[in-house]
C-alpha cells in the first residue's frame, strides 16, 4: 500500500514547516507567545496573525516567532529579527539551522539571545506530513527577550 509522504531535501524546496511540538516547546521553554509568525503560509501559520509575503520589507513591531526558509538568504532572516528586536524591544522566537559558524550566528546570535540546542535532527513537515527524512543539520531554538 502506497503512502502520501514528504521528503525532506533542501536542493528542491528550502521551505519547511515547523513541527507543532518544536513550536509548543519552544514557547513552553521560554514562556512567550508570540503574536505573529513572519514566515507563514495561511496553511501552516503558527499565530493568529502572520505575513506571508515579502516579510522582509516589512516592519515587525510585535513579539514574533520565524522559521525562515533554509536556503542562502536564512542570514537576511537572522539579521531582521535581531534588528526587529533590538529598534522595536519585542521578544522573538528562531528555529534555525545550528550552524555556529556563520557570521550571522556570531553577529546576532551568540551573546545577544538564549539558544536552546536540540538533540538530533528534526523532522520537518511539508503539507502537514512529517518528513521522512530528517533535517540535514541539527537545528535549535534562539530567544532574543525583550528587556
Amino acid at each position: 500500500m502506497w503512502k502520501l509522504t514528504a521528503t525532506f531535501n533542501l536542493s528542491k524546496d528550502n521551505i519547511w514547516e515547523t513541527p507543532p511540538h518544536i513550536f509548543k516547546f519552544g514557547c513552553e521553554l521560554f514562556n512567550f507567545t508570540p503574536e505573529i509568525d513572519v514566515c507563514a503560509t495561511a496553511q501552516d501559520k503558527k499565530c493568529e496573525l502572520f505575513i506571508g509575503e515579502d516579510s522582509l520589507n516589512k516592519e515587525w513591531r510585535k513579539p514574533f516567532f520565524m522559521n525562515p526558509p533554509y536556503g542562502h538568504k536564512v542570514k537576511d532572516w537572522i539579521k531582521k529579527a535581531y534588528l526587529s528586536h533590538v529598534k522595536y524591544n519585542i521578544s522573538g522566537l528562531a528555529l534555525l539551522f545550528a550552524k555556529t559558524d556563520t557570521h550571522a550566528f556570531h553577529n546576532f546570535i551568540f551573546h545577544k539571545s538564549e539558544i536552546h540546542f536540540l538533540e538530533g535532527r528534526l523532522h520537518f513537515f511539508k503539507d502537514g506530513k512529517e518528513s521522512i527524512n530528517p533535517a540535514p543539520y541539527p537545528s535549535c531554538l534562539v530567544f532574543w527577550r525583550a528587556k
